[in-house]
């Protein structure tokens, strides 16, 4: 459960920060098993309390650039048995990341968002579905949230109407309505647990719903 749920935001960390795609999984896989596991990271920082998100990047950074130097010092062999500090060029050697690809930071934030929008929309089709309202989870799910996440071409209104045996368009209007505002809710509720930085929070808030709103036009 722990791999599943923060594999993509450390692997896309691990994958930008100049480690091959071959190797990037087996370096994921360590760190995971390692640190997350090994020195019981989730111990030090439960989740649910925030700061888990920052306390989970920097042990990636310092897992992923250990990794790094060692591969340098490797690569080196030097014969004093010194330890070798990698730098810019040394990164730059190792790199196997497209030079237009992300930040590491930048990725993880990403994956970890994704996640985050995952985890809410999964909490608002449990609430849809186990109270009858499986109509309502089509619409939001098929008009907003699979084009804003998948790009995939929103089902129009006429199609609903016909496939849930509606009476107007103004039904589907209302719902998308009313499941905007559950989803909002949901996500606000997983924003306040997974950082203890207010700022972050209120702008990945702000930039998830304006995606929103913009996939429902």
């Amino acid at each position: 459960m722990i791999a599943q749920r923060y594999w993509p935001a450390i692997n896309a960390f691990v994958r930008q920060s100049g480690i091959s795609p071959a190797e990037a999984e087996d370096v994921t896989q360590g760190f995971i098993c390692d640190v997350m596991l090994g020195r019981n990271l989730l111990g030090h920082a439960a989740p649910a309390r925030g700061k888990f998100r920052s306390l989970l990047l920097t042990a990636v950074r310092n897992y992923v650039y250990d990794e790094l130097r060692r591969r340098v010092a490797s690569t080196r062999h030097p014969s004093s048995g010194s330890v070798v500090a990698l730098d810019n060029d040394d990164r730059n050697g190792l790199s196997h990341a497209d030079p237009k690809s992300q930040d590491p930071e930048v990725a993880f934030d990403c994956e970890w968002v994704r996640m985050l929008i995952d985890q809410a929309a999964q909490t608002v089709r449990e609430q849809a579905l186990s109270s009858g309202l499986d109509a309502a989870w089509d619409i939001f799910d098929r008009r907003l949230m699979r084009p804003m996440c998948d790009g995939a071409e929103p089902v129009s209104t006429d199609e609903f109407i016909k496939r849930w045996s509606l009476s107007s368009p103004s039904q589907v209007a209302n719902t998308l309505v009313r499941m905007k505002r559950k989803f909002t809710a949901a996500l606000m509720a997983q924003l306040g647990h997974s950082d203890d930085d207010p700022d972050v929070v209120q702008r990945e808030i702000s930039a998830l719903l304006a995606a929103l709103e913009r996939s429902g036009h």
